[in-house]
């Protein structure tokens, strides 16, 4: 099984990093009705906070962990994920399917 992780926070600032964090959130947000609610995005952090209307986000984060072997981590009720130059942009859109099929 692949395995992501979205749960660690990166060293700081970086040109790939900012690069990546647009991309996710502009999957997140073209997700559609039903989809991701975007609470913040920062690029210099590499760190997006989403919520998933209609869903508990510790169960969606624990679904995606055990479905699809992508690990994001869990504060309060948000989800969060972090990003890090070692990331793959053709990860963020298996990340993108895999909610896809969870929240569908």
């Amino acid at each position: 099984m692949r395995q992501i992780f979205l749960n660690r926070a990166g060293a700081g600032p970086d040109p790939k990093t900012a690069r990546l964090t647009r991309h996710l959130e502009a999957r997140l947000r073209d997700f559609g009705p039903g989809g991701p609610e975007i609470l913040s995005s920062d690029q210099d952090a590499g760190r997006i906070a989403a919520r998933f209307p209609g869903h508990d986000a510790g169960t969606v984060l624990g679904r995606l962990e055990k479905e699809g072997g992508v690990s994001a981590r869990l504060e309060g009720d948000t989800a969060v994920f972090y990003l890090t130059p070692d990331v793959r942009f053709e990860e963020l859109d298996y990340l993108w399917g895999c909610l896809f099929e969870l929240l569908a």
